[in-house]
């Protein structure tokens, strides 16, 4: 199963066709493994190749005539190869196996409606909604049988409920828009106008900005007048490294923001707005707009109990840099103090950190296909005293749950280094390099200052010994390697000068980055040349598995940070692996976690105020070995006692801060800046 999710995760950074050849040489070896048959048969239906597929599916079928899944997938390949028959009949035997999965019954529909039975196909799209009514695709697919049926109000009504669903389903935004074109017109351009967002934000989550890039690029110039969507523009130009007009529009977007107009979301604006003031501004414009406070129903009294109950909720409970860093917390957490839930709503997902996840907590929920009303209505039966929110306004946030207070005490916790800016909001994790005291007006939430370091960190990360031949990770043989394995996205054209400066400086030195799109990785190397630098000096890493990855930090000579928004889980994986970090101190919580990292391993130094400095610093170390040995045998010799690396200790001040501020809340205090101490969680506020 390792050699299977390696295999996995080539296909995921993009490299399908060595993923193909690892597959058929393990499906050589073992011609009915169901494991192996199923990913080459996903990877050959993501390609294109739908007969290869097929024949694939089949044997999968045989192998496994009881698993439903298998007969939906190998229905849904009969169905793309034309074979409509057959795959009705494949269809109907996983509906009958698995009754209360609504993809079983769309897909069945979608059989019927090829085969021209739009009467059979609507019963299995009701079948579909009743099986699950928060089904996007099972209300859309309904509309759309309607429509064929000529019920164009009855297909409206089913498009309306789709996006109530899924805002971003983008067919269902262009079926409205054809509709209303009969009736309304400008209400058919907007709908077609959002459909076109819709597609543009899809495209994004698969990370095909430059698609997505030109999509916003048109809205923009028809005049388009969609809430973000310069912002969204923006977002999808930085992921490209597409640095046209880079000031003119990040200072335009930023005084939008400071004028309360909602033109960029919030997280977006964390990687190039260095000044709290705007992100809370972003924040508390965009919770106003989407997320504002719902009326909550009155609580019970809580019965009494000895364990404080907390809930973790979010997406990233799979492999994701949250999981990365948490997973040591949620096993360490003292369960004769506190009852430990996880509430998950990301799709289903499998391997060794999953499994982990799923055994380290007194109860792990699947809450993927509840609404934020049942969600919240769960979290109150399960009667949480302190729910967490792990996503913040990342990509999959469910905001909308903790605007409905399903917990008396509230927390904005790891996955998203800012304010929220919700009133709903109570309190926000962080240490006193992330957020100084006089900061604290820049932020909704109530302070909690860990003593160290606001992020833990996991102590089973993998840190491999060997590595892999420099030859194999497309380095040179011999020379400096400064690397920065940020996400192209925070690399900035101040910057990029820097680093194409340090080049020229520092012979035979090579500049490593973590691959992106295409489009971002010939933007760099053009805007390397451009700099007098010969492009094959930047060496591009593709997306591998975690412990793949971090073995070829050995490689690494000094870790370049980025700026404004700075290295966060990476950050903590370079200097795991022994591997110096050197920072911008910035003005933003994003903007000062490697700093807050380097102090809670003993290295300020590595911790500059300017890219004058920044730059200077990097110079000398690489031109002076032995001081650059002396930072990493710090590192390699001091890991033990590093207060970054200590679970333990970081448990206990963060249990320590649950307690207290549980504490305030039944003593019936309003929420207050706490600094938690060794061993002690005192109130920073004056006592009430």
């Amino acid at each position: 199963m390792a050699d299977l999710t390696h295999v996995l995760t080539l296909w995921r950074s993009g490299q399908s066709a060595a993923a193909e050849r690892a597959l058929d040489a393990m499906l050589a070896l073992s011609p009915d493994d169901p494991d192996v048959l199923r990913s080459l048969a996903e990877l050959k239906d993501a390609t294109g190749r739908t007969d290869a597929a097929l024949g694939l599916w089949r044997r999968l079928a045989k192998l496994r005539p009881e698993a439903a899944d298998v007969r939906r997938a190998f229905g849904h390949a009969l169905l793309a190869a034309g074979t409509v028959a057959e795959a009705i009949k494949v269809l109907r035997g996983a509906v009958a196996l698995e009754p209360a999965n609504p993809r079983g019954h769309n897909n069945l529909g979608l059989a019927l409606l090829r085969s021209g039975r739009s009467e059979d196909a609507i019963a299995s799209f009701e079948a579909a909604a009743a099986a699950d009514p928060a089904y996007a695709l099972g209300h859309l697919n309904l509309g759309i049988a309607h429509e064929l049926g000529g019920r164009y109000e009855t297909a409206r009504a089913s498009y309306d409920r789709a996006l109530a669903l899924d805002a971003h389903l983008a067919d269902a935004r262009m079926r409205l828009s054809k509709l209303l074109e009969l009736t309304d017109a400008a209400a058919a351009k907007n709908e077609r106008e959002r459909a076109l967002e819709s597609l543009a934000i899809n495209l994004m989550t698969v990370r095909r900005h430059d698609a997505a890039l030109r999509i916003f690029q048109g809205l923009l110039d028809d005049g388009a007048a969609l809430k973000y969507l310069p912002g969204m523009r923006f977002d999808c130009a930085l992921n490209c490294c597409d640095w046209t007009g880079y000031d003119s529009r990040r200072k335009l977007l930023e005084a939008a923001v400071r004028a309360g107009q909602p033109v960029i979301l919030p997280f977006s604006l964390l990687m190039h707005a260095d000044a709290p003031e705007v992100q809370l501004a972003c924040a508390r414009a965009f919770v106003a707009d989407r997320y504002p406070a719902r009326p909550a129903p009155a609580r019970p009294p809580r019965a009494a109990r000895e364990r404080v109950r907390i809930a973790y909720v979010s997406s990233d409970f799979h492999e994701h840099a949250t999981a990365y860093l948490a997973a040591g917390l949620f096993e360490t957490h003292d369960r004769s103090r506190f009852e430990v839930s996880a509430l998950s709503f990301s799709p289903p997902a499998a391997g060794p950190l999953r499994q982990r996840l799923e055994g380290a907590f007194d109860r792990f929920i699947d809450v993927g296909r509840q609404s934020d009303d049942e969600v919240a209505a769960l979290m109150r039966t399960l009667a949480v005293d302190i729910a967490v929110d792990l996503k913040g306004f990342t990509g999959g946030a469910r905001t909308g749950i903790f605007a409905r207070r399903p917990a008396p005490v509230q927390v904005n916790y790891l996955g998203y280094p800012g304010t929220m800016g919700a009133e709903y909001i109570d309190y926000i994790v962080a240490d006193r390099h992330v957020i100084p005291p006089a900061d604290r007006i820049h932020y909704a939430e109530q302070v909690i200052y860990l003593p160290h370091c606001y992020q833990p960190n996991d102590p089973q990360r993998p840190r491999p010994t060997e590595a892999p031949a420099r030859a194999d990770c497309g380095l040179p043989g011999r020379g400096f390697v400064f690397c920065s394995f940020n996400q192209p996205y925070k690399i900035s054209p101040p910057l990029f000068s820097v680093w194409m400066d340090l080049l020229r400086k520092v012979p035979d030195s090579v500049l490593w980055l973590l691959t992106g799109n295409p489009l971002s990785t010939r933007n760099l190397q053009t805007a390397a040349q451009v700099a007098g630098v010969e492009p094959s000096r930047i060496v591009f890493a593709p997306h591998i598995e975690l412990a793949q990855h971090l073995a070829r930090y050995r490689h690494a000579d000094l870790f370049l940070d980025s700026m404004p928004c700075t290295a966060h889980t990476t950050a903590s994986d370079a200097l795991w692996m022994g591997v110096p970090v050197l920072t911008v101190t910035g003005e933003t919580f994003a903007g000062r976690v490697a700093t807050s990292l380097l102090h809670a391993v003993g290295l300020p130094e590595l911790c500059t105020t300017s890219l004058g400095q920044y730059a200077t610093a990097a110079v000398r170390l690489a031109e002076t070995p032995a001081a650059l040995a002396e930072l990493k045998a710090h590192l390699d010799t001091g890991r033990e006692r590093f207060p970054l690396f200590d679970i333990a200790g970081y448990t206990a001040s963060l249990e320590a801060a649950y307690q207290q501020i549980w504490d305030r809340h039944v003593r019936g205090h309003a929420p207050a800046h706490l600094s938690v101490g060794a061993g002690n969680c005192e109130d920073s506020a004056p006592p009430e």
